[in-house]
């Protein structure tokens, strides 16, 4: 008796054994399996906005720029303004003895041709001077121009009055908003680009000429359309994930914005696409999913 309980007890150990190797295998090959697949982020379709900008480098120059001219020979005797300082139309800026010959001295004035700020003096007190060579800079930036060019190919996406908006490294934090003034007429057969110049009030005189402007574009804008992230849109095909199935999905693409892609035909609102991890499906396989809410 004792020999054959012995035996039921080796035969329900050994059958204890089996069903826990066969109950591990199958959870590791359920693992192994659930490890090997991609994991990919997706995102439902949505409708949206999209915009496409470009961000070019100009140069702030002033409204109105005028170089000053004694208008006989002389030598300076007083300098009466400052770098910096604001000037009225005919305001005296120099004092000057007159060296004519045949004539007795006599002290003139050399007055601003425009109202504005004394951008540069370029003489001394007993310099001599002439009519031929400028003595100073009054320059006017109460509005300023920002000048930069434009690429041939997005030469169709400028147009007079458009407005621009711009940004200064050296003011961090603020943007000016311009409108363009001035188009040239002729692409730059060696840069292959268009000149382009926007105007920008400058009341606070917080723009200075001289310094570089970054100017964004608006080169095209569509509304309430079904977007997709920009990153999602592979060479015509996006993946479409349905059951932690991707499948490859050819689409037609319209306006491709800076953070958006317009879809005009291939997927509908609602579904879910890949946003990330996309680039190692093929179409067809089992994926992890990872739900993106914000587009």
């Amino acid at each position: 008796m004792r020999k054959w309980l012995i035996i039921i007890i080796v035969v329900v150990v050994l059958i204890a054994a089996v069903s826990v190797r066969i109950s591990t295998s199958r959870r590791g090959r359920g693992t192994e399996e659930f490890v090997s697949r991609v994991t990919v982020e997706v995102m439902p379709v949505v409708r949206g906005d999209v915009m496409s900008t470009c961000e070019v480098l100009g140069t702030v120059t002033a409204e109105k720029t005028a170089q000053v001219f004694p208008e006989t020979m002389g030598r300076i005797t007083r300098i009466l303004v400052k770098e910096g300082t604001y000037v009225g139309k005919d305001d005296k800026l120099m004092a000057m003895r007159t060296e004519t010959i045949g004539f007795e001295y006599e002290e003139g004035f050399i007055r601003s041709p425009i109202s504005g700020n004394i951008a540069k003096i370029t003489v001394d007190v007993g310099s001599m001077v002439t009519p031929q060579v400028p003595v100073a800079v009054v320059m006017d930036y109460a509005k300023v121009n920002i000048q930069f060019n434009v690429a041939e190919m997005n030469m169709s996406c400028v147009k007079k009055n458009d407005r621009v908006t711009a940004s200064i490294d050296a003011l961090p934090g603020q943007s000016f908003t311009g409108t363009v003034s001035e188009i040239t007429p002729v692409v730059d057969p060696m840069t292959r680009t268009l000149g382009v110049k926007a105007s920008v009030p400058n009341a606070g005189k917080a723009l200075r000429p001289g310094m570089t402007a970054r100017v964004t574009l608006n080169l095209g804008e569509m509304k309430n359309v079904v977007i997709i992230p920009r990153d999602a849109l592979l060479d015509g095909h996006v993946f479409v994930v349905n059951d932690s199935i991707a499948e490859r999905r050819d689409v037609v693409a319209g306006l491709i914005g800076d953070t958006n892609a317009e879809i005009k035909s291939g997927i509908s609102e609602g579904e879910r696409v890949a946003v990330v991890g996309q680039q190692r499906l093929a179409g067809g396989e089992k994926v992890n999913v990872v739900l993106r809410s914000e587009p």
